[in-house]
Parts: structure tokens; sequence; C-alpha cells
């Protein structure tokens, strides 16, 4: 316990070198829990073995670290996708997803390729993901919930056949847009219920498109209309050329969508990329290599925007533990854009 005390501590403390004042820290990666859950087993990732219990809570040792720096503590969770396919026969069933494995029955839970998923369908499942929310604002001292893009795990109709045939819906469609909007609906009402200051919010795919005709994510809807989200935080991991989706355009669709509603804007940077070749991206394909200030530039756009509440740098890993190939690259665009979040 107290390795990982001082390796997150360094790690807050990193962050405070770079000006970031917010981390955003998976607690919940594949229906499971970084934390003592009622709703969800123990997490792999704190013993190697899923529903055993490492003896300490990791996340109010992370909540507490955070908040000893002034760094805002949010907590990520993925609230539809569940356990490796390996995994799920170790889930006990007194937990509902447990319960659900067991029927087996492609019903509340579901599997696509190599992984078990929810389906927000059935108001049980969207019931269990709202209280585990719930749980995690109420017990525990975060600053808000944050949710990413892994909505529908598939176009597919199998998915969801039986919810489906058995709904009065005759578009597939708009059934998955309304599962997915009363989900988020759900978890932010859960949210506010227990923390009226907690935030809540969503980091969808950048392209809007994308959200909603592939993952059923109505990010329109909830940015424009009350009782969703506290903010949006697109993942426009994008260069200024890329050939389809170029980072001053999306980023500017976003803006509008959000004008008027008094929500933020913050919009996810793709670190990651830098020094790399950006495959999918057309004519943008070498800006990652080329452009040696293209985050500096993208916090510049971003803090232009009508709706401007931050930048999300993703991630970690690839700031301060940058491969060696390139790590050069990093280091240049870091002093780049530093001057940007500590001013």
């Amino acid at each position: 316990r107290r390795q990982r005390q001082m390796c997150i501590r360094d790690s807050y403390d990193n962050c405070l070198s770079l000006g970031i004042n917010t981390v955003y820290v998976h607690v919940r990666p594949f229906g499971d829990a970084i934390y003592k859950s009622d709703y969800f087993p123990w997490s792999k990732y704190c013993t190697g073995y899923i529903g055993k219990d490492p003896g300490y809570d990791p996340l109010k040792v992370m909540i507490d670290e955070a908040h000893a720096r002034g760094i805002s503590f949010q907590a990520w969770v993925n609230p539809l996708r569940c356990y490796y396919e390996d995994d799920a026969p170790d889930v006990s069933t007194t937990y509902k997803t447990g319960q659900w494995y067991d029927t087996k029955d492609g019903d509340y839970i579901v599997k696509v390729n190599s992984y078990w998923w929810l389906n927000p369908a059935y108001k049980e499942v969207t019931d269990l993901i709202a209280n585990g929310a719930a749980e995690l604002v109420s017990k525990y001292d975060v600053d808000g919930v944050h949710i990413d893009d892994y909505f529908y795990p598939t176009t597919e109709a199998y998915f969801d056949s039986i919810a489906f045939n058995a709904s009065s819906y005759s578009s597939l469609s708009q059934f998955r847009l309304d599962n997915c909007s009363r989900m988020v609906a759900d978890m932010y009402k859960a949210v506010k219920s227990h923390n009226p200051t907690a935030l809540f919010g969503v980091s969808a795919q950048g392209n809007v498109t994308n959200n909603e005709t592939q993952l059923y994510a109505d990010v329109e809807k909830w940015s424009k209309e009350d009782g969703y989200v506290d903010y949006m935080a697109p993942q426009i991991y994008y260069g200024f050329d890329n050939g389809g989706q170029p980072f001053e355009q999306v980023v500017e669709q976003w803006d509008k969508m959000l004008a008027g509603t008094g929500k933020s804007l913050i919009p996810g940077l793709a670190v990651y990329k830098i020094g790399t070749e950006d495959e999918w991206a057309g004519s943008g394909r070498y800006e990652w290599q080329n452009d040696k200030e293209i985050i500096k530039r993208q916090i510049l756009k971003s803090q232009k925007t009508s709706n401007y509440g931050g930048v999300i740098l993703y991630s970690y890993q690839f700031i301060f533990e940058p491969d060696s190939n390139v790590k050069t690259a990093v280091n240049k665009e870091i002093a780049a854009f530093k001057p940007l979040l500590t001013q």
C-alpha cells in the first residue's frame, strides 16, 4: 500500500508541475470497481484476480492525495463495458452482473467479441448503473463522475433484439438512442441527488455523426437539453489538417451545440499522437510528426471557444512516460504548451 501511495503522489506531483488541476481516474473499467462497492466486484487490476479484496481502499487513497494537492478528482467509469470472457465466470452471483451472466440468456448482458456488455434497453440495467454512480458520490469525496465513448458496442441487431422486438419502437436506431439517453439522464440525476455540486460529464467521440449512428449516443440532445450533463468533453483527437475531421471545424461544431446552455466544452486532445503517423488522417497523415506545436495550437484554439472550460490531455502515460521513439518530440511539445497551462 505504501509503495502504491508513493506512486500516486509522484503522479500527482507530475501533474502539478505541468499546471494540471483535474485528473480523470479510471475507477470502473470493466464492470468492476477499484473501490469497495455494493454493486460491482473488486477489479482484477487491484490484485490480479477479479473479486479479490486488496485489503485497503485504492480510491480513498487516490482522492485524499489529489485533494491534498488541490487537484480535482473525477471518477471515470465505463457504464456498459463489462468483463473479459475469461473473467466472467469468476464474478460472484452476489452481484447483479454475475447473476445475469449465470443465466446466459443474451439478454441483460451480451457477449460481443471477447467482452460482455450490459444492455441499456432494460430499466434494471440502467438502475444498476445509476446506483453505481450514486454510490461513488455518496461514499466518496469525488468531485464528479465521468463517462467516455463506450456506448453500444455493435450496430448488429442481435445485441438487443429481444428487448427491441418487445418494445413499441419501429426504429432500432431511435430505440438505442433513447436507451442511452435514459441511462445518461439517470446517472446525472443520481449524481446530483447525492451531491448537487459534483459534476457529471461525457467524453464522447469527437465525430458527432459517429456518436449518433454507430454508438447511439445522442450527443446533440445531451448538449442542448437540461438534465444530461454539466459539460461535454469530446475526444477531438484530430489534427488541423485531418482529411475528414479537421480540428478547428470539429471544435467549432461542438461549441455551437453548447451555445446558450451554460454547459462547458472541455476538448480532449490527443497527446498520444505526438511524433507519430496518423494513418487514417488522409492529408494530415504526417501532421503529428511535422508540427512541433500542434497541442499548443489546439489549446489556443480551444481557449477561444465561447463555452471553454479547459482541455483534457490524453493521457498521463503519453505525457510523462512516452515511448523512447517519441520522447524528444513529446518533450518539445510540452515545452511549447506548458506556459499556457501554468500561466
